[in-house]
């Protein structure tokens, strides 16, 4: 990626850091989690100093939510499509100088916001991000801890300690509102939800430009900042991980191809590091023990490694690494308009 952005300022003044909560719903079918979400969001140890509920093409959605939502919370239509122009235009709207975003079927416990906020106390730290526990519909279909992320938590491979991270889980992360404007937001080329442009890693994408025009360290992990994310029995089912794996690839592809094979250096490590032993120890275990627990774990792990790792292959292929244009609606220009359009 080429060409500058002018470093905006980084304000010091800790003691009067102010934060907006976020919360992005599309579905009617989240309503009930979306109300549990904000109860949970309000009851916490450290109040939002405001909370924007962002709603995607969903009309009578809104109109529900307006009639039940908690006093202080503000209701929006998003000016766009998709997570990423939600998160965009809420980034826009906040008042707060830190603006943490949870997913609508999530619920964060009390410590939450001060924990994740409290990162911010430290001048350097462009973003955050916190442990996510999955909430699983039912337990007896959890997926093994290697491809949690299947259903957006924390999983195995992922640094277990505070420190920097290259980027945080998308419905438990907060950012500097300023600086990340500055470079457009997230970007509308990842993050749409259904149709052809089904797509991900908008997290990935936003993260890496920025810490690449910045330094290293920027965006840290906070283990203490917990919020439980609901897991359904939908997504638990081997056809669910492999088309997800899908999009995990083709997008991590189109990543690639913006920022250089560089920004594949975490998952490098997870795939070195996790996937092979893990898939080996779940082996030996459904052998030793004939536990079918354990041959369901190798054959998800490894079969989602697999799709990935194709489906990844499979769109720099397509689209050619070294000298095709980069995915649509994404320009090799400057940071912030490469980020955003």
């Amino acid at each position: 990626m080429t060409g500058s952005v002018e470093s905006p300022p980084i304000d010091e003044r800790n003691e009067e850091l102010t934060v907006s909560v976020v919360v992005c719903a599309y579905t009617m079918e989240r309503f009930d989690q979306t109300r549990r979400c904000l109860a949970s969001v309000l009851a916490g140890d450290r109040r939002p100093d405001e909370v924007l509920l962002i709603v995607d093409e969903n009309p009578m959605l809104r109109e529900r939510l307006r009639e039940v939502v908690p006093p202080g919370v503000q209701v929006f239509d998003s000016d766009g499509h998709g997570i990423s122009d939600a998160r965009t235009m809420a980034l826009r709207i906040a008042i707060g100088s830190v603006v943490a975003f949870i997913d609508d079927d999530a619920w964060a416990e009390p410590s939450w916001l001060s924990e994740l906020s409290n990162a911010f106390q430290d001048a350097d730290v462009l973003g955050a991000g916190g442990r996510v526990e999955p909430d699983w519909e039912d337990a007896r279909a959890a997926l093994p801890p290697e491809i949690y992320w299947v259903v957006g938590a924390t999983y195995r491979g992922h640094r277990t300690d505070a420190g920097p991270i290259s980027r945080p889980l998308g419905c438990n992360m907060a950012v500097r509102r300023e600086i990340f404007l500055t470079f457009g937001g997230f970007p509308s080329a990842f993050g749409p939800r259904s149709g052809a442009k089904l797509s991900s890693n908008e997290e990935l994408a936003t993260f890496t430009a920025i810490t690449n025009h910045y330094k290293d360290g920027r965006v840290h992990y906070v283990p203490t900042a917990v919020v439980h994310h609901l897991a359904p029995l939908s997504r638990c089912s081997f056809r669910y991980v492999m088309s997800r794996s899908t999009v995990e690839g083709t997008s991590k592809a189109d990543v690639r191809r913006l920022f250089g094979p560089s920004v594949m250096a975490a998952d490098s490590v997870y795939v070195r590091e996790v996937i092979g032993s893990s898939v080996l120890g779940y082996l030996a275990r459904a052998v030793r023990d004939r536990d079918r627990r354990s041959l369901r774990a190798a054959a998800l792990v490894a079969g989602s490694f697999l799709v990935t790792a194709a489906a990844y292959l499979s769109r720099l292929a397509r689209t050619g690494l070294l000298c095709s244009r980069p995915p649509a609606g994404i320009a090799r220009k400057s940071p912030a308009e490469s980020m955003h359009h």
